[in-house]
This record gives C-alpha cells, sequence and structure tokens, in this order.
C-alpha cells in the first residue's frame, strides 16, 4: 500500500501551529508514526499485518489532526465522527462497526472505563476496544466517510487508500498548494472537504494552523492574522455567514487562495468573492464533487469565477464525465440535461452500512451515477441544475423542485426551499411578507397547479452541518401541514 505522506522530507518544517502555542514539525509526525505503531504493538491481539478500523472522534486540536495522520500513514483505516455527536448514537455506531480502536478527546476518556489505553497524543486518547470478534477489513479501505453531516446515521462511503492518494494530489496541484503555504482549520475534521484539505497540505508540506474556534469567532480571525495564514477552505454555508458579517471587506494581505466545495454556491455570492479575489489579488477556486467521488469531480479555475456565473467548471485532470437521460443513454449537445456520470480514480469502493460492509471490494469500479442533473456549454464547462429525485410531475408535467427555487430567486430575489409530490407542491420561505409575494407570483405562474400549491412560512430553512438544506426533514413539515 505504501505510506500517504513521506513526512521525514519536510523535516523540521511545521506541520501543525496551534491557537494553544503548540508547534508540531514533520519530524514530530514521523516519530509519532513510529511510537504509536510500537504502542500499538504492545496491546494489539491482531497479526502485526492486521489493521483493524479506528473509530476517531473529531475535533479540530493538534492532538486529533495528528493523531489521525499517524495512524493513516501506517495503514489504520479510520471512521471520523463528529464529538457533538451524542455518546449514545457514537456508542451504537462502534456496535454496528465494532472499531479495534478509539482515538477520542481525553475528557471522554470515562465513557471507556474498561477499555485499555494504548497512547496519549496531547489532548486525545487512544483506547484498544474490547471486541471478541471484529469485522475483516478490506485491505484497500482507508476511510469510511458519514453521507449524513451531524447525524449518527450508520451509512459510510467507503474510500480507498488509491481515492485518498489520488484525491490529495489533485487537490494540491488544483490549489497551488506548496511547503510556504499555511492553511487554517475553518472547516470541522470529519467533513469530506476538510480532510482533502488536510491530506494535500500533508502531502506537500504545507502547515496546518489549528483551532476549533469557529469562523464567526474574533479569536479565529486574530489568529488568521497572527500566523498569516495564506489559504482559506470552505462550504457555502461558511461563506454566506461571513458576506453576512462582512469579514471580507478588508483586505488579509498574506491571503493568497480561497477554495469553496461541498455544495452550490449561489450565483451572488460566487460573485461577491470573486470581485473580492480579483480586485486583492487572491485566487478563488470553486470546486464540485461528492464524497463518493472522494470531494473532487471539476473546478471552476480563478479566472473564471467571475466569467462563468453558476458554473462549477471542467473535469478535474484523470476523471471524465458523461451525461445520461432517464434511461442511462448519453445524451449530447450545448446545455443538454443529464444526470451527471463522473468516471476517475477517485471514485470510492461504495457504501457501507453495517460491519460486514468493511470486507468489501470494489463495487463501483470507478464509475459514479452522481445523482445530480447537469449541462455542458459550448467550452466544456460544467453547470449542476438541479438533483435528479428533486422532481415531480404537476399536472402531468415534470417540474424540477430546484428549477422552481431558482425561478424565485431570479424574479423576486427571495430564497425558498421547494419539496413536493405528485401534484403537490410545498414552497417554504422564511418571512409573511416573502410567502405573500411567493403566493402571488407562483399562483400566476402555475396557474394550472394551484390546487396542490402551498406556500408555507418557518423561521428557518433546517440545515445539517455543510449548510446543506434538509429536504427531508421540510417534506415530513408539509406532510403534518
Amino acid at each position: 500500500m505504501g505510506k500517504l505522506w513521506d513526512f521525514e522530507r519536510f523535516a523540521d518544517s511545521p506541520a501543525m501551529i496551534a491557537d494553544t502555542g503548540v508547534t508540531i514539525c514533520y519530524r514530530d509526525l514521523a516519530r509519532l508514526c513510529a511510537a504509536l505503531e510500537a504502542d500499538i504493538g504492545k496491546s494489539a491481539d491482531w497479526d502485526a499485518e492486521e489493521r483493524p478500523l479506528t473509530m476517531l472522534v473529531c475535533r479540530n486540536s493538534v492532538g486529533a489532526l495528528s493523531g489521525y495522520a499517524a495512524l493513516m500513514n501506517n495503514g489504520y483505516p479510520v471512521m471520523p465522527v463528529s464529538a457533538a455527536l451524542p455518546s449514545g448514537l457514537r456508542k451504537e455506531l462502534m456496535k454496528s462497526y465494532r472499531p479495534g480502536l478509539l482515538l477520542l478527546p481525553e475528557e471522554l476518556r470515562g465513557e471507556y472505563p474498561a477499555m485499555r489505553e494504548v497512547s496519549v497524543i496531547r489532548d486525545y486518547v487512544l483506547l484498544k476496544t474490547n471486541y471478541l470478534e471484529r469485522y475483516p477489513v478490506h485491505p484497500a479501505l482507508g476511510l469510511l466517510i458519514t453521507t449524513s453531516g451531524s447525524t449518527g446515521s450508520a451509512k459510510f462511503v467507503r474510500q480507498s487508500w488509491e481515492n485518498l492518494r489520488f484525491n490529495a494530489e489533485t487537490l494540491a496541484e488544483i490549489l497551488g498548494i506548496c511547503a510556504a503555504d499555511r492553511t487554517i482549520t475553518a472547516l470541522p475534521l470529519q467533513y469530506t472537504y476538510g480532510l482533502s484539505v488536510l491530506h494535500a497540505n500533508l502531502l506537500r508540506g504545507a502547515a496546518l494552523v489549528v483551532t476549533d474556534c469557529s469562523v464567526m469567532d474574533p479569536e479565529f480571525w486574530d489568529l488568521f492574522e497572527a500566523e498569516e495564514v495564506t489559504c482559506f477552505h470552505g462550504v457555502p454555508n461558511t461563506y454566506d455567514m461571513l458576506c453576512r458579517i462582512a469579514i471580507f471587506e478588508e483586505d488579509f494581505p498574506s491571503l493568497k487562495t480561497l477554495s469553496q466545495a461541498g455544495g452550490k454556491l449561489s450565483q451572488e455570492l460566487q460573485a461577491y468573492y470573486a470581485r473580492y479575489a480579483s480586485e486583492n489579488g487572491k485566487r478563488f477556486v470553486i470546486m464540485y464533487g461528492q464524497s463518493e467521488a472522494t470531494a473532487a469531480i471539476s473546478f471552476l479555475p480563478p479566472e473564471d469565477a467571475l466569467r462563468k456565473p453558476g458554473s462549477v467548471g471542467r473535469v478535474i485532470p484523470g476523471g471524465s464525465v458523461r451525461l445520461t437521460d432517464g434511461q442511462g443513454k448519453a445524451v449530447e449537445g450545448i446545455h443538454v440535461r443529464g444526470e451527471l456520470v463522473y468516471q476517475g480514480p477517485n471514485v470510492a469502493m461504495g457504501y457501507a452500512g453495517c460491519g460486514e460492509d468493511l470486507g468489501r471490494g470494489d463495487d463501483w469500479n470507478g464509475v459514479l451515477r452522481t445523482g445530480d442533473i447537469a449541462e455542458l456549454d459550448e467550452e466544456g464547462y460544467l453547470t449542476i441544475t438541479g438533483r435528479l429525485k428533486r422532481f415531480i410531475k404537476l399536472t402531468g408535467h415534470r417540474t424540477s423542485l430546484d428549477e422552481v427555487d431558482a425561478l424565485i430567486m431570479d424574479e423576486l430575489n427571495i430564497l425558498s426551499a421547494s419539496v413536493g409530490t405528485d401534484d403537490h407542491l410545498s414552497v417554504f420561505v422564511t418571512s409573511e411578507s416573502d410567502n405573500a409575494l411567493v403566493r402571488a407570483f407562483l399562483f400566476n405562474k402555475l396557474s394550472a397547479a394551484r390546487a396542490g400549491l402551498r406556500v408555507l412560512t418557518i423561521p428557518a430553512f433546517p440545515k445539517n452541518e455543510g449548510g446543506k438544506i434538509l429536504y427531508a426533514e421540510l417534506q415530513a413539515i408539509a406532510e403534518k401541514e
């Protein structure tokens, strides 16, 4: 399999700089790899070549990040889960997957008094679990990434070592990461894009500035300036929050690259940050991907950020895309829509819904049906126009719920969230004044569907940690109404 990163190559260069004042260099990470392997060997009841699953309870701290990096580089597959996950849900996941090791914050050590302590890594402790029988793990499996954000869903994406290696190299190249860069932890560690950024930085010998502060905390930006951060990476919700507080109204001289992934950015926000980057000599890179493709499918080069509003750019080097119709047949032509099918070395092995799936091989063979509806322009640039499952029939006509929301935004500049079933459309807004405007607009625009049309007001749209709207929760509210 080989190691993901060559820590010795960057020797005394800083790998992690914590807001606590602690700095870890790359040689320290190399030493940690050796020390952990020795400690695990003393406690292991498995063969020396075996690498059981490790559950990592994530927090943005030096203990978590350095422990994760050392375990991964020693070939231990990892399942990251949020430290905010309730203890009961975390233990249910453990019962489902029976990890051999558990890496968690020291203050949670008391929840597992019967487990043997293997090693202490700063503010984290590595424990050996007591499962008499563990599930076999496929040797290609490197990472299990949850598909649900902050919930305790047992469904994970199985990413291989080869997926991770290809993705790190691709991301490092697209973002232009070099050893002189400093990236701050603006995303939770369990996010697929947060991990991708970490992997790419370790590959190129860059430094990670580590803080558990939110981007909404003044301390985050004090640290940002003090450590002269050069790269900032976020998801749409990150950039939405920062636009509201106008943090990028001022220039940050050290900052050279901003990137966005983890969902579709509105055209307004794309234009806002593209202008900021252009006017201040920085790069703004928009990326599109899925956990099922180890985060990266396409990217919009910085020079196109203003020229291509709404686009997610070109397919990444080494990958390819095609558009298909409902029967899986290829559709061709400029601005002709179809389901986006991606093929590349970063397509994951498949899903895991239980411990038995840890031993599965590659189910997808490098081909991913994304479930996203897309179109290509005359230059081969992609635009995501909706989700395959977000269609209903209104008066016999196939209607995209995403297009309904886009129409409301284009015509009224109002953010809405539509759900529904055939002949029943429910549109959610967050104020009564918006409700009246949207109702009048849609009753005129969709007059034939009035009988099944409702506009509902709620205080705020339910969202996951990444800021994506939880349409299933909205559908449940609509059905109760």
